[in-house]
């Protein structure tokens, strides 16, 4: 997920900071948080408004440049992102069975070149593993992100200004019905792939090249309240089953209507600054968490074959924010701040790095074999328990 420059605004931080909790806690199965997945979406849109900001202004100034911009983004993002999928790929083998290996390592190549979403869309078959046991699940929405932010700056340089507001409500609306209608016939395809999900990451980005004249204002004036209860309450409701849908709308809507109202509520107070010292490490936190959850998980269908008692489930949650602070610290930020320009060497270490990564998780994957019959433990189970079996 995208990290800000340094000029943040403290109510886009707090947003920042409640989606990443809620998304926390959804994944800590907490039962009041229903539709914590939402969070996501949340993301999505500030992703959208803020990246298209960034290249607009780039843009409009003159200095913009291909080279300095996708720099920019994989010195932000790939520094942490490496060092969580580094650690992961040392912990799997202790978790994971070797068809779960193989599929880590699949998923490891789809994080380096930013295609885990479609990687994870081609493991989500009937026959395939469960989607809760798979420890980088959760970079299926970087990889969209990232998949956005190559296609919009060609946008943004090369179609004249004039047309940038008609061009990216055409592609919201067509985007918009094609996940709609693809909802209904392949939902696991409409989930993962950016067509069916730009749409989200397109109302942020409407957002950063409207122009907020009088008129829009008086009009933000009179949706910024429903806007803010429906963002504090919709992931707290379960609407539908399929997502994404009119939840999903919803709230990509409400999160729009924040940010560009930007009310001093949502930047005053200490429960915003509190929010906001959440959203400054939310990449991390994103990074972190879905690896132990999806660890324990393995962990626990492994021993018992039911579900985590809610004290373990809990007791994640700082876990999670201790590395998250740790991550951001010493990695993230530190690495954020260098001076380095972009260069062949520079370039040569990032696809050094990357290759690296790939090659230590198939060399861990082929070299690491479990004591534990995994593979036993999670049978076919036919529905009979073992005292209805019958034998002769």
């Amino acid at each position: 997920m995208l990290n800000l420059p340094q000029q943040n605004r403290t109510d886009i931080q707090a947003l920042r900071g409640f989606a990443v909790l809620i998304v926390l806690l959804y994944h800590a199965k907490i039962s009041f948080v229903s539709a914590g997945y939402l969070g996501v979406d949340i993301f999505f849109v500030i992703s959208g408004f803020l990246i298209t900001r960034l290249i607009k202004n780039g843009v409009e100034s003159g200095n913009f440049r291909f080279s300095d911009f996708y720099f920019r983004r994989a010195k932000r993002l790939l520094p942490a992102a490496y060092v969580t999928f580094l650690a992961t790929a040392l912990l799997a083998p202790f978790f994971l069975t070797s068809t779960e290996m193989a599929d880590f390592q699949a998923q490891i190549i789809g994080a380096v070149t930013f295609t885990a979403n479609i990687v994870l869309w081609r493991q989500s078959g009937y026959f395939e593993g469960t989607a809760e046991l798979k420890p980088l699940l959760h970079v299926w929405s970087l990889a969209i992100e990232e998949q956005y932010y190559f296609l919009l700056p060609a946008v943004l340089v090369f179609i004249p200004r004039r047309f940038w507001l008609r061009t990216a409500m055409i592609a919201l609306f067509a985007s918009l019905i094609l996940c709609f209608v693809m909802l209904q016939r392949k939902p696991a395809a409409t989930f993962y792939l950016l067509p069916t999900r730009g749409w989200e990451l397109t109302i942020g980005s409407i957002g950063a090249i409207v122009v907020v004249g009088a008129r829009l204002h008086k009009l933000l004036n009179i949706v910024f309240w429903p806007a803010l209860v429906g963002v504090l309450v919709l992931p707290f409701i379960k609407l539908e089953t399929d997502h994404p849908g009119v939840s999903a709308l919803l709230i990509c809507l409400a999160t729009l209507v924040l940010i560009l109202r930007k009310h001093p509520i949502l930047s005053k107070g200490s429960g915003m600054h509190g929010l906001s010292r959440i959203g400054d490490i939310s990449y991390s936190l994103y990074l972190v968490h879905w690896p132990l959850f999806a660890f324990l998980n393995n962990v626990w269908i492994a021993e018992t074959g039911g579900e985590q008692p809610t004290g373990t489930r809990v007791a994640l949650i700082p876990l999670s924010f201790v590395l998250a602070y740790l991550l951001n610290r010493y990695v993230e930020v530190p690495l954020r701040r260098t001076d380095n320009r972009w260069n062949i060497r520079v370039l040569a270490r990032t696809v050094t790095a990357s290759i690296g990564l790939i090659l230590i998780t198939a060399g861990i994957a082929h070299s690491v074999s479990s004591t534990k019959d995994y593979g036993y433990v999670r049978r076919i189970n036919h529905g009979f328990g073992v005292a209805c079996e019958f034998t002769e």
